[in-house]
């Protein structure tokens, strides 16, 4: 026989503390949510030229959804790399953190982006009859 014992209990391993101040997911949240209602200045004009395309007389045809569709092309996407950015930050932080109220901050400022976008494409549709 050998004189090996057997491996005791070993110390826990502490759990890795988050790094002090704020991190890149937060303030990328942030970012892009103020990145998405700005980037509607890009896809305005290109919308606009698509409505005015698919103008017809009170006649609804494929292309009239273009206009919308082009609209929130590049807004929609980032606003929701935001959001996801935001959420993954408040789970792994907590909302009370540095960190999930820069994030919280985000997913406000992308709360009401969606809304006043909801409304506005509301009265686009209203404008071009569809009900």
């Amino acid at each position: 026989m050998s004189n090996t014992r057997p491996p005791g209990p070993s110390t826990p391993i502490p759990d890795s503390a988050p790094p002090p101040g704020i991190t890149r997911s937060a303030t990328s949240s942030l970012m892009l949510a103020v990145i998405a209602p700005a980037s509607i200045y890009l896809t305005f004009p290109v919308a606009l030229i698509a409505l005015m395309g698919a103008a017809d007389s009170g006649r609804h045809t494929l292309s009239s959804w273009l206009a919308p569709l082009i609209f929130w092309s590049l807004p929609m996407p980032i606003g929701v790399l935001s959001v996801s950015l935001a959420l993954s930050t408040i789970r792994k932080f907590g909302p009370e953190s540095e960190n999930g109220r820069l994030a919280v901050k985000s997913l406000w400022i992308s709360g009401i982006v969606s809304i006043v976008g909801f409304f506005v494409t509301l009265r686009f549709m209203h404008g071009m009859r569809y009900f």
